[in-house]
């Protein structure tokens, strides 16, 4: 299995949120879709097959659509190994598309080179409460545990920073870690696989690692 979030042994600040695996974890499999229309969304943008989509999704669920959002993860703080676009669709009497039931989401994901172009084919998923999913959360955690066993894994200073290297108490993480780190810049160790570093308050070394959002 992919592991969703990874260390750079050489950049620490760079830790690596897989695209692909972040995808299925918040949103699931992707929609199986008529083959007309997957092979519209082979040589077209979402964009130019927004009525096709539209006529998809009223036969499926009974309901009449609208796009609600789109956006390309580049403009935002983000880990993603790969940015994409995105498009969301939702019933038109939602009131609000984080917690609506039956959103459409599709993404199409780049694949190198100039960001304003080389995107892949898009894919299409289906989800309630977009909110929950852990979908929208861009960027990697950290997680601070004892370097060995004979260290508290209970210390009070230790859990107080895990909280607060959480995406759910900051919108960039990486910048809490700096911040507790009485060095600064931590050190990669082979042996552990991860970095070690000291933080404010800690009276023992911790192993810091990159953490995957909260999938629900």
């Amino acid at each position: 299995m992919t592991a969703i979030a990874t260390a750079d042994p050489r950049f620490w600040e760079n830790p690596t949120l897989d695209t692909e695996a972040h995808l299925e974890a918040s949103l699931g499999k992707p929609v199986v879709l008529p083959e007309a229309l997957q092979e519209k969304l082979q040589t077209q943008w979402a964009t130019e097959c927004e009525d096709a989509l539209l006529r998809f999704f009223a036969r499926t669920t009974h309901q009449q659509y609208e796009q609600v959002r789109r956006d390309n993860t580049y403009n935002s703080e983000n880990d993603f190994s790969s940015n994409f676009v995105f498009s969301v669709f939702t019933p038109v009497d939602c009131s609000d598309w984080l917690y609506c039931d039956d959103v459409f989401i599709v993404v199409e994901t780049h694949l190198g080179g100039d960001v304003r172009g080389n995107y892949g084919d898009a894919v299409v998923y289906r989800v309630d409460n977009v909110a929950e999913t852990g979908f929208l959360d861009w960027v990697c955690s950290w997680w601070a545990e004892p370097i060995t066993a004979e260290y508290d894994n209970d210390d009070a200073a230790l859990q107080r920073w895990n909280e607060q290297f959480s995406v759910g108490y900051s919108s960039w993480p990486t910048g809490q870690v700096r911040e507790a780190l009485i060095s600064k810049e931590p050190a990669w160790s082979e042996r552990h696989g991860c970095y070690v570093g000291r933080l404010e308050d800690v009276s023992f070394p911790v192993k810091l690692h990159p953490a995957e959002p909260y999938y629900s």
